[in-house]
């Protein structure tokens, strides 16, 4: 490891996920192998010079163990010094600096499990959580997914292919439900913010709160303040939140 903790890394692809949000993908030679490492839901720390500045940003890894890629995803947020410039200026061969992936957030699957697990995203608060739920697919074989997913509108759900293609190869274990709050669709109860009272409305109907073994929220601040409360209140053991 580089006395600053940091190691140079090859951008290998870049992809454009939606308008505002690109995902990178890292080259980590066999030597770094170990160090880049991760488990589902953990984060890498990004550092390079903008205009002379240092500017250093985490992001969650995407990626999930059996991808064979270490991808994280940025989101352009306004005045984003590093994102702006992750979205319109990186690109494939770039280098930037990576600190090892790092996070207690997250899941360590286990194929012996057969477990009922339960994601609530919104915006890129997905990321780490597709990278927890791909984790599970693969490598709990007994085990089945549910997630509810908020976005402004369709073309601004992030990883929507990824999130198909994953729902055509699991039929049985994974369930998609998205939220948009700026964009109808025809089930009234699907639309606007994924807060409490949406929660309330649609996980029932999706799986027994008491059944679920581990919950994972992931979005803005006014999600994470509430929802756990709401989960737990539904019956899902705090414990598992």
């Amino acid at each position: 490891m580089s006395l600053s903790g940091f190691h140079r890394l090859r951008i290998l692809d870049r992809r454009q996920e939606t308008g505002d949000a690109v995902s990178l993908a890292f080259e980590t030679p066999e030597v770094l192998r170990d160090a880049f490492g991760f488990q589902p839901g953990q984060y890498l720390t990004l550092r390079c010079a903008i205009d002379g500045q240092e500017v250093r940003r985490a992001y969650s890894i995407c990626a999930g163990l059996d991808d064979g890629e270490l991808r994280v995803a940025v989101k352009h947020v306004s005045d984003g010094v590093f994102s702006g410039f992750a979205n319109s200026a990186l690109g494939v061969g770039d280098v930037i600096e990576v600190m090892a992936p790092e996070g207690r957030f997250g899941h360590v699957p286990d194929p012996a499990c057969r477990g009922v697990y339960l994601g609530l995203a919104a915006g890129s608060g997905i990321t780490p959580i597709l990278s927890i739920l791909k984790s599970v697919l693969t490598r709990e074989p007994g085990s089945r997914f549910v997630l509810l997913y908020g976005s402004r509108s369709i073309d601004r759900i992030l990883f929507r292919g990824v999130l198909e293609d994953l729902k055509d190869r699991f039929l049985d274990r994974l369930t998609v439900v998205h939220a948009l709050s700026r964009e109808s669709q025809d089930i009234a109860a699907l639309n606007g913010r994924l807060d409490g009272d949406k929660v309330r409305a649609l996980l029932p109907g999706l799986v027994e709160p008491g059944d679920v073994d581990q919950a994972f929220v992931c979005g803005p601040s006014e999600m994470l303040e509430a929802l756990p409360a709401v989960l737990a209140g539904m019956g899902v053991r705090p414990e598992c939140i």
